[in-house]
């Protein structure tokens, strides 16, 4: 008797494992497009009911088990939760990109960019050499070029005989 009862409290917490990890999936797809701070309500909204339906599964009511499964079930949650956003976080920092748009005039404000200057900042040598192509970049060679063009002026520059908007962006 005691193994079944070892089992059946093995499955009860699993369950409320799963129901902290399905809550954190079922909230994004069920809350696409609702903005913070909906959206956290009704994760929780989900939770709860979630929550409900697993004590109606392993009718038990009693208050410490009631305890142990918030938390058995909340810590999932907030582990996903906190992976998920430190993922988007990082994918966000990583996500540079610039790109060099060829001019057909003269803008009103723009600073001259020689070859030598070029070979110092890569990046912006090979958005000059393709325009319209979007190029991604790590986060150092993208503040390192921000910096020389706001050092230097302006982001419309001119090598040789030709003139440059240049665009920086992030994910």
């Amino acid at each position: 008797m005691p193994a079944n009862n070892s089992e059946n409290k093995t499955f009860n917490y699993l369950l409320f494992v799963f129901i902290g990890v399905i809550t954190f999936f079922l909230s994004g797809f069920a809350l696409r497009g609702i903005h913070p701070p909906t959206s956290i309500y009704l994760m929780f909204l989900i939770y709860g009911l979630l929550f409900a339906g697993g004590l109606l599964i392993s009718k038990k009511w009693f208050t410490t088990f009631v305890l142990k499964a918030l938390i058995v079930s909340l810590v999932p949650l907030l582990l996903v939760s906190a992976i998920f956003f430190t993922y988007g976080a990082l994918n966000h920092e990583y996500s540079k990109s610039i790109e060099a748009e060829k001019l057909e005039f003269a803008p009103d404000e723009f600073v001259i960019v020689t070859e030598e200057e070029l070979d110092k900042y890569p990046l912006l040598k090979k958005v000059i050499e393709s325009p319209g192509v979007d190029f991604s970049a790590n986060p150092e060679e993208w503040e390192r070029t921000i910096d020389f063009l706001n050092e230097k002026g302006a982001y419309e520059i001119k090598v040789k005989d030709n003139y440059y908007g240049i665009s920086f962006a992030t994910a």
